[in-house]
C-alpha cells in the first residue's frame, strides 16, 4: 500500500499565482469554534465549491441553514489550485464510453464561465481551443480510437475533436515537426488565473454570517466522536462537526489513511516564461497546449500581452523525481532546465523558424496533484465513516472537474437521506463512476497501483516506438 501523504509543507515554494495575494492570515474570529454543523477542509477550487453550494445555491435544499466552519493549513488556495498550469482543458475522449464524464466536464466548463461572466471576476478568463501535441505513433492511433468512439457514444461533443496528423496541418497549429506525430484539436478549452478566481468567491462568501474561514490550521486527524459526530485535532485545539468534507484532493490520505493507495501524491512543477521576441505580438500563443508522448505530459498556456504575455509551462515530470511525493517547498533544476528550454523545439515561433535558446524563467514552482487509482476523482461519503465526504484525486485534470463535484458533495451533505442524496447528485449529472463506495473501491484495487500505471503511462509509448 502506498505511503499516507504528509500535512501540506509550511515552506512552499513561491508560485506565480500567489504574486498578488489576497485573504492573508484571514481567521473570521481571532479563536477557533469548538463545533460547527460541517467542517470543510481545503480552500482550493474544490473547498470553495463545496462552501459555495452549501451556502449559496438555491437548488440545493436546506442550503444557508447549517453553521459552516473552514479549515486551512496554510493559506487560502495555497494548495495545487493555486500553483496549477492555469488552464481548463476538457478532455472529451479521455473516457469515450462513458458520455456521462464527458457531459459532465462541459457542464463544468460551461458553469465557470457562466459564473465568471455574470460576477465579473477579474481572473483573465479567456475562452479559446486546446491542442494535445502527440509525440508517438502510438499515441496518435489510441486518440484517432478515442475521438472515433466519442463522435458515436457522444455526437454533440464528438464534433467539437478532431485527430490531426499531417505536417502541414500540425505546423498551421503551431507545433514543430517532425517530433510532432499528431495533435487533438478541441473547440472548448480555457486559460486563467485560478487563484484569483478562487479567492474572488471567497471573498463574497466571508460576508455570510454563517460561515467561519480559519487559515493556518492544519488538521493533524479525525475520529468518530461518543456522541456520533467527528472529532477534528488541530494544533489549535479541537472541533467537534456533524459533517465533515475533505477537499484536500492529494492530502486526503493524511487524515484516510486507507485511501493511501487510491489517491497518491504527485509534484508537479511549473515556469512563468519571458516570452521574447518569438512568441510575442503576433506571434504569441492563441490555444491552450498540451504535449503527450514518450517521457512527456506537459501543458501550456500565455498569459494576455497587456500583462506580460507569460508562457505558463509546466510538465517535465520524467527528469526529477513525482510520484509519492507531498511536499511543494522544493524546485527540481534539472525539471527547470528542461521548462525553460522546451517550448523553442516544441512549439514554432511566428516568424516559422526552430530556435534552440532557453527562456528567462520569472518564477519556477512546485504543486501537488492527486493521482487517482482509476484515473476518475472520487465523490461521496468514505465508507465505514459516515458523515465523511471526500471530492479529491483529479489526476492533475481538477479544473474541468472539481467545481461540480463540489456541487454534488455539497448536494449528498445537506440530504436527509445519503442515499436519496447521491442519486440526486447523479441526476444533476455527476458521473456514477466517480462515486466514492465499497464496490468502486475494490474494482480500483484489482488495478495496477498508481506507481505501475504512471510507468506505464510515462514510457510504454517510448517502447512501442522503438519497438
Amino acid at each position: 500500500m502506498s505511503r499516507a501523504a504528509s500535512l501540506p509543507s509550511q515552506h512552499a515554494s513561491a508560485s506565480f499565482w500567489h504574486t498578488e495575494p489576497r485573504l492573508l492570515g484571514y481567521r473570521t474570529t481571532k479563536d477557533l469554534p469548538q463545533q460547527a454543523d460541517i467542517v470543510v477542509i481545503g480552500t482550493g477550487i474544490s473547498g470553495v465549491s463545496v462552501v459555495h453550494h452549501l451556502l449559496e445555491d438555491p437548488n440545493i435544499e436546506g442550503a444557508n441553514k447549517k453553521s459552516v466552519l473552514v479549515l486551512e493549513a496554510r493559506e487560502v488556495c495555497w494548495g495545487a489550485t493555486g500553483r496549477n498550469g492555469g488552464h481548463c482543458l476538457p478532455m472529451f475522449y479521455e473516457h469515450p464510453h462513458d458520455p456521462s464524464i464527458s457531459n459532465f466536464e462541459y457542464a463544468n466548463f460551461l458553469a465557470l464561465s457562466e459564473l465568471i461572466s455574470t460576477r465579473k471576476i477579474a481572473c483573465e478568463w479567456n475562452t479559446q481551443p486546446g491542442i494535445r501535441g502527440l509525440y508517438s505513433d502510438e499515441e496518435v492511433k489510441l486518440a484517432q480510437h478515442a475521438v472515433n468512439t466519442l463522435q458515436e457514444t457522444n455526437p454533440p461533443l464528438g464534433k467539437m475533436c478532431r485527430v490531426v496528423d499531417t505536417a502541414d496541418d500540425l505546423q498551421k497549429l503551431g507545433l514543430a515537426v517532425p517530433e510532432a506525430k499528431g495533435a487533438v484539436v478541441t473547440d472548448v478549452a480555457a486559460r486563467l488565473w485560478p487563484y484569483k478566481l478562487v479567492t474572488a468567491i471567497w471573498e463574497s462568501l466571508l460576508t455570510n454570517p454563517c460561515l467561519n474561514l480559519q487559515t493556518h490550521t492544519p488538521v493533524l486527524s479525525i475520529s468518530a466522536s461518543s456522541t456520533g459526530n467527528w472529532t477534528l485535532n488541530t494544533d489549535r485545539g479541537i472541533v467537534e462537526a456533524k459533517k465533515v468534507v475533505l477537499a484536500t484532493n492529494a492530502y486526503t490520505s493524511h487524515l484516510i489513511p486507507s485511501m493511501s493507495d487510491l489517491i497518491v501524491p504527485c509534484r508537479g512543477q511549473m515556469s512563468a516564461l519571458v516570452p521574447g521576441k518569438a512568441f510575442s505580438g503576433p506571434s504569441r500563443t492563441k490555444t491552450s497546449f498540451a504535449f503527450i508522448g514518450p517521457k512527456m505530459d506537459d501543458y501550456l498556456v500565455q498569459r494576455p500581452d497587456e500583462s506580460s504575455a507569460h508562457l505558463m509551462f509546466g510538465g517535465g515530470r520524467s527528469y526529477g523525481p513525482s510520484l509519492g511525493i507531498s511536499d511543494d517547498g522544493d524546485v527540481d533544476e534539472k525539471v527547470a532546465k528542461y521548462l525553460r528550454t522546451a517550448l523553442p523545439r516544441l512549439l514554432l515561433p511566428g516568424d516559422g523558424k526552430r530556435g534552440e535558446e532557453e527562456l528567462k524563467a520569472t518564477h519556477e514552482w512546485t504543486g501537488i496533484m492527486g493521482f487517482s487509482r482509476d484515473n476518475l476523482p472520487w465523490v461521496g461519503e468514505v465508507p465505514g465513516h459516515k458523515g465523511v465526504f471526500v471530492a479529491a484525486g483529479y489526476t492533475g485534470h481538477g479544473m474541468p472537474n472539481a467545481w461540480l463535484c463540489g456541487k454534488s458533495v455539497a448536494t449528498m451533505v445537506l440530504g436527509d437521506d445519503t442515499n436519496m442524496a447521491v442519486e440526486k447528485a447523479v441526476e444533476d449529472g455527476l458521473p456514477r463512476a466517480y462515486l466514492l463506495n465499497e464496490e468502486r473501491i475494490n474494482k480500483a484495487r484489482k488495478l495496477d497501483t498508481v506507481e505501475v500505471q504512471d510507468e506505464d503511462h510515462m514510457f510504454k509509448a517510448e517502447v512501442v516506438a522503438e519497438a
